[in-house]
């Protein structure tokens, strides 16, 4: 199989925008989002996975994607979220994508190659290593290491209630200008989750430890590929009472 190279900031979103929709897949299969039949087995990063296999739901999955790829592109991004939502509306749980450590670089450097860039000893530090084959290999770990703990995560989740959906949603930087379009892509929305008790726990740590459940996934640090997962379940799915 043929690996993507890191090498830019363009390659950098593409490969993050890889992972994200086999997750958005894997998530919709092991919280039963969708019937188990509506899924086909499949492999990335040289694991099974599921895929569903309904060319409405695929597409969807695909364009929102896509319009989170067109985004970080911009450098605009702090979170990526997928969200379960119950059939009142009520967010139930959430799985966080922290990109907030993405390089920052001008929209027209996003095909340069990646710099070394001096470190505090004054020596320099790639941001990808010299051994490009043994980066790819070593990140496919990494993402496939992902992609296991999604693929479990339904043992330490509380069953859903039935007929939840989900969305997919992005937490900008402080001060980036809100998406444009027309039609527009993105719509403003009420916070979608529980509290940000593990990247930002300052100001409602205490609060956000007795109300709801932060359940790590795992934190990926290779250079420009600087990423933390974790899922958030809420105290109101906690307190349902699921048949």
């Amino acid at each position: 199989m043929e690996r993507s190279k890191i090498d830019t900031y363009a390659n950098l979103v593409a490969s993050f925008a890889d992972l994200l929709l086999v997750s958005i897949h894997t998530i919709l299969y092991e919280r039963e989002i969708y019937p188990s039949s509506l899924f086909i087995p499949a492999r990335k990063y040289n694991h099974p996975v599921r895929q569903a296999r309904h060319p409405r739901v695929c597409q969807w999955i695909q364009d929102a994607v896509n319009a989170c790829s067109e985004e970080l592109l911009k450098c605009t991004v702090d979170l990526v979220c997928v969200n379960v939502i119950s059939p009142s509306n009520k967010p139930l749980e959430r799985f966080v994508f922290d990109v907030s450590r993405f390089p920052v670089v001008a929209a027209s450097d996003i095909h340069s190659p990646f710099v070394i860039a001096p470190d505090e000893d004054g020596g320099s530090t790639p941001t990808v290593p010299d051994s490009q084959d043994s980066h790819e290999v070593y990140l496919e770990e990494q993402l496939r290491a992902i992609l296991t703990k999604l693929s479990y995560s339904s043992v330490k989740l509380g069953k859903l209630p039935k007929d939840c959906t989900f969305s997919v949603s992005m937490e900008l930087k402080k001060d980036s200008p809100a998406p444009e379009g027309n039609p527009p892509v993105w719509i403003a929305s009420e916070y979608q989750g529980v509290e940000k008790t593990k990247r930002r726990p300052a100001t409602n740590s205490q609060k956000a430890a007795e109300t709801n459940r932060t359940i790590p996934v795992r934190s990926l640090d290779m250079g420009a590929m600087a990423l933390e997962t974790w899922i958030e379940e809420s105290e109101a799915k906690r307190d349902m009472e699921v048949d």
